[in-house]
């Protein structure tokens, strides 16, 4: 009796300075906007779920002024705080009001975002949605719109101008622009396979996934420097989306997105892509046609670009410039040989991070990541030849699926961006050493294991 009396006691003891604490501050800051039924919701890049607009409290700030900065770089929208909701789990939630008329497409509830510092970055589009109306599965933080409809009469009302589109608050070009992409819709038709093939040839993910069958084709060394030059193209078309700054199609007229796009529009960069990587492929395949390879490499470009400007996600400019960049590029290849050189792969991580820095963009981290795996492992003493060539697919397509499969699991195993952005920046990285180091290692403890009395002593060295 008085060993468990005097366990009860050393509990209570221990337990007294966490009780007699302060709860710990905010993390996170949101602002709740209203008009009549509906809350303005912004659909994030990572999940591609519905919240409010918010987000992390940086070190200097007061929750109010994260909220409203938040408010501002996501939607463009100044705002002003009203009352403070309370506590929802780590963040603090504020009744706002905009400062100005939300700008709202009639029937579709879009939002305009093209005062948005950083358009299409994190956020793809904002809505004004009923809650009620908004599936559980598309609601990123589904408890807290539950938690917030309770208190809906706490939110001011704010002010909301219909539009049937935002095609006047665009350029010269693009409005010009924004009426052929409408009739070339409607011609084409919903439906056309051949372009939603084509719409493949510039992407990345395609083109990584053709990985193993290429590498056991092409060789590592050839391999390697189309990896190299296509960093160069990625970071070269980021680089000019940041810096250009312009929307995409869907950010002006709503109603011609048939596929979800992110960041800025211009230039286009599954066209620069589809030219530069099927020209270099076609290229090495028929050495002796080479003018024939580049003739259909561009015919491949021009579909995939037809292919952007159909789906809605790319101006007809934005994919003129693409072909631009992807053709300078192919006709520096004699220099993709830099490849070789450490401090070729230095200035590419140095300017891809120095761009992420400066643009707070995570494609350009992305690039230097994953460029930084292929510098650091390629500079691994490893025998890249010599391996039967199933062997060698299959070992890459496994180290890529998994890789894949981390990236396509993230957002269904958290729901913190940061948390998902860190482990994508990893995941990136990893790709890179895979390629340059991990797949090869695994292949000479394979060939030593299989021929256990072959000259096998040295296995490279990591």
């Amino acid at each position: 009796m008085s060993r468990t009396l005097f366990l009860l006691l050393l509990a209570l003891f221990a337990a007294l300075p966490a009780l007699s604490a302060e709860p710990a501050a905010p993390t996170a800051a949101v602002c709740a906007i209203r008009h009549q039924d509906q809350l303005l919701l912004v659909q994030d890049r990572i999940s591609s779920r519905y919240s409010l607009s918010g987000g992390y409290i940086d070190g200097d700030e007061r929750p109010e002024q994260a909220a409203l900065r938040e408010l501002y770089e996501e939607t463009g929208l100044r705002g002003e705080i009203v009352a403070d909701l309370g506590r929802w789990q780590k963040a603090q939630v504020f009744a706002c009001r905009t400062l100005e008329p939300i700008v709202a497409q009639q029937d579709s509830d879009f939002v305009s975002q093209l005062q948005a510092p950083n358009l299409g970055g994190e956020i793809l589009n904002a809505r004004l949605i009923a809650v009620d109306k908004l599936p559980r599965e598309q609601r990123r933080f589904p408890d807290q719109l539950d938690w917030l409809q309770a208190r809906l009469d706490q939110l001011p009302e704010s002010e909301v101008r219909w539009q049937a589109d935002f095609v006047a608050q665009g350029n010269a070009l693009h409005q010009v622009e924004i009426p052929l992409m409408q009739r070339l819709q409607q011609w084409l038709g919903p439906d056309v396979w051949w372009l939603s093939v084509s719409n493949l040839f510039g992407s990345g993910g395609f083109q990584l996934a053709l990985i193993p069958l290429l590498l056991p084709m092409l060789g590592w060394p050839r391999l390697r420097q189309l990896l190299f030059a296509m960093l160069w193209l990625g970071l070269l078309v980021q680089a000019s989306k940041e810096g250009i700054g312009w929307p995409r199609p869907f950010h002006l007229q709503p109603l011609l997105a048939t596929h979800s796009a992110q960041g800025f529009g211009m230039p286009s960069g599954h066209t620069a892509s589809a030219l530069l990587f099927w020209g270099a492929l076609l290229g090495w395949l028929w050495p002796a046609r080479r003018g024939r390879a580049y003739s259909l490499a561009l015919l491949l470009a021009l579909t995939t670009g037809l292919a952007r400007v159909w789906l809605g996600v790319h101006f007809i400019s934005d994919v003129a410039v693409g072909l631009l960049i992807g053709a300078l590029l192919l006709a520096v290849r004699p220099y993709w040989r830099l490849d070789q050189r450490s401090s070729a792969w230095g200035l590419l991580v140095a300017a891809a991070l120095a761009g992420a820095g400066l643009a707070q963009s995570a494609h350009l981290a992305g690039i230097g990541l994953a460029a930084l795996g292929l510098w650091l492992g390629g500079r691994a003493s490893l025998p890249r030849d010599g391996y039967p060539a199933l062997r060698t697919g299959i070992v890459a397509l496994a180290g890529m699926l998994l890789i894949g499969a981390g990236l396509w699991a993230l957002p269904l195993l958290t729901s913190s961006s940061l948390t998902i952005l860190l482990g994508q920046f990893v995941l990136f990285f990893g790709l890179g050493l895979w390629l340059s180091a991990g797949l090869w290692w695994i292949l000479v403890f394979w060939q030593c294991d299989t021929h256990p009395k072959g000259k096998c002593s040295d296995k490279g060295t990591l």
